[in-house]
C-alpha cells in the first residue's frame, strides 16, 4: 500500500501531524514560527524537519531543500484566526489575519494533489463571508476544485464539541474527501448513517476518570501511567511512544475564594451560577459536565473550564484529554504567560484534535487511493 506524504503549515504542537501520522501518512516537513511549540513539536515528531520561522519569510528554496525530490500529496493546516475567532476581539489591521495567503503561495509551489485548510466557525461569518468566498477563489485558480463544510470534533470520537471549518479542495477530482460520522449523541445511538451504526459520543467522564487524582496545586509534569482502563477512549490514549508515562498533569494552585467559587458551580453550570458573594467579573467559567462532551476547550482552560468533581481548574493533561492526544504525547513550555514565547496551555488549546485530523486523513487516503488505482487501469489500457 502507498505511503502518502504531507506538509504541516502552520503546525502548531502537531496536533493535524499526529492524527495524519495515526492514519498512515508521512510528514515531510512542518513549519511553525514559536519555538516552545517546534520544541513539542520535534519531541513527539522526530522524524520530520521543522522550519522554525515566520511563514512570510520561509523560501519556496528551503521547502524544496527539506522535501528533496519527494512528491507532496497533501497539505494541510490552519493559519491564525485572529480576525475569525468568534470568542475574542477582531483585529481589522492585524497582518496575521492575511497568512491564508502564504497557505496558498506554498500550495501554489509545492502543487499538492489535496489541500486541507482548517480554521474557527467564525471564518463563514467574518466580513459577511467574503474572507471564505476569497480563500476559494484563490485555490480555485490554482487548479483545485475545494469546497467547505463545517464539521464537529465530536462527531468524530474527540470528547469536546468543538466546531470548526474545513477547506478541502483536490486536483483529482471533483468527490472531496469529507470525513464521515462516526459518533452521535446517545439518544440518537443506533441510528443507521450510511448502513453503519453509530457510536456514542465520549463524554467527560469517559475521556477523563482513570487519570491520577490532583487536587490544586499538586501533580508532576511527568508520572507513571496508572495503566488501568475504564473504557476503550481510555485505552487508546495509553500511547506509543512512551507507553507508561504520562505527562503535563499539574494543577494550578487556587487560594480559598477562588476554590470556594469554582465548588460553587455545579456540573455543566457557569458562572451566572455563582452565589453573590463569591461572584467576579470574569463572566466565561464554565464547569465540565461528566455526562456530556466538553465544551471547546481554549488556551484559558485553567480559569474557564473547571474539572467535573474538583474545585480546580483543568490541567493540560485532562484537556490534552479532551482533545484526544495520546498521554505520553508532551507538551514543553511554560504554564503562565511570563514569556515571550506560547504556553503548553496555547498549544493545546490552539490544536487541532487528532482524531479529527485522523478521520480527514482517512478519507483522504480512500481518495488517494481511488487516484492511483485508476491511473494504473489507465495505463494498463
Amino acid at each position: 500500500m502507498a505511503v502518502y506524504t504531507t506538509i504541516d503549515l502552520f503546525s502548531g504542537a502537531g496536533g493535524m501531524a499526529e492524527g495524519f501520522r495515526q492514519a498512515g501518512f508521512q510528514c515531510k516537513l512542518a513549519i511553525e514560527i514559536d519555538p516552545m511549540a517546534v520544541r513539542t513539536f520535534k519531541y513527539n515528531h522526530p522524524l520530520t524537519p521543522v522550519i522554525n520561522k515566520d511563514i512570510r519569510t520561509v523560501e519556496n528554496s528551503e521547502i524544496e531543500k527539506a522535501c528533496g525530490e519527494i512528491k507532496i500529496d497533501v497539505i494541510a493546516g490552519g493559519p491564525p484566526c485572529q480576525m475569525f475567532s468568534l470568542a475574542g476581539p477582531r483585529i481589522a489591521d492585524d497582518p496575521r489575519n492575511f497568512l491564508f495567503r502564504e497557505f496558498v503561495r506554498i500550495v501554489k509551489f509545492v502543487n499538492p494533489k489535496i489541500f486541507v485548510f482548517e480554521n474557527v466557525l467564525g471564518l463563514l461569518s467574518t466580513k459577511s463571508g467574503d474572507i471564505l468566498k476569497a480563500i476559494k477563489i484563490e485555490f480555485s485558480a490554482l487548479g483545485y476544485h475545494c469546497e467547505s463544510k463545517v464539521v464537529s470534533a465530536a462527531d468524530f470520537g474527540v470528547p469536546q464539541a468543538r466546531p470548526r471549518v474545513l477547506i478541502i479542495g483536490s486536483r483529482l477530482g471533483k468527490h472531496l474527501p469529507f470525513p464521515e460520522q462516526t459518533h452521535t449523541p446517545k439518544t440518537k445511538q443506533g441510528s443507521l448513517f450510511g448502513h453503519n451504526r453509530l457510536k456514542s459520543y465520549v463524554t467527560v467522564e469517559e475521556a477523563l476518570s482513570n487519570l491520577p487524582f490532583v487536587l490544586d496545586g499538586e501533580g508532576a509534569e511527568e508520572m507513571a501511567h496508572p495503566c488501568h482502563f475504564d473504557n476503550e477512549f481510555q485505552c487508546e490514549r495509553f500511547g506509543s511512544r512512551e507507553p507508561g508515562t504520562l505527562f503535563n498533569h499539574r494543577a494550578t494552585k487556587h487560594a480559598d475564594l477562588i476554590r470556594n467559587r469554582y465548588g460553587s458551580i455545579p456540573q455543566g453550570g457557569n458562572s451566572r451560577d455563582i452565589p453573590a458573594h463569591l461572584q467576579t467579573k470574569k463572566k466565561n467559567i464554565y464547569r465540565l459536565d461528566n455526562g456530556a462532551v466538553s465544551r471547546t476547550v481554549t488556551c484559558n482552560h485553567r480559569t474557564d473550564l473547571i474539572h467535573p468533581t474538583l474545585p480546580r481548574g483543568t490541567t493540560v493533561r485532562e484537556v490534552a484529554r479532551l482533545q484526544s492526544f495520546d498521554d505520553d504525547y508532551r507538551f514543553f513550555g511554560n504554564l503562565t504567560r511570563k514569556a515571550k514565547w506560547v504556553t503548553q496551555d496555547d498549544q493545546v488549546g490552539n490544536a487541532v484534535p487528532p482524531l479529527l485530523a485522523r478521520a480527514i486523513a482517512i478519507e483522504i487516503a480512500k481518495h488517494l487511493n481511488t487516484s492511483v488505482n485508476l491511473e494504473i487501469l489507465n495505463a494498463a489500457e
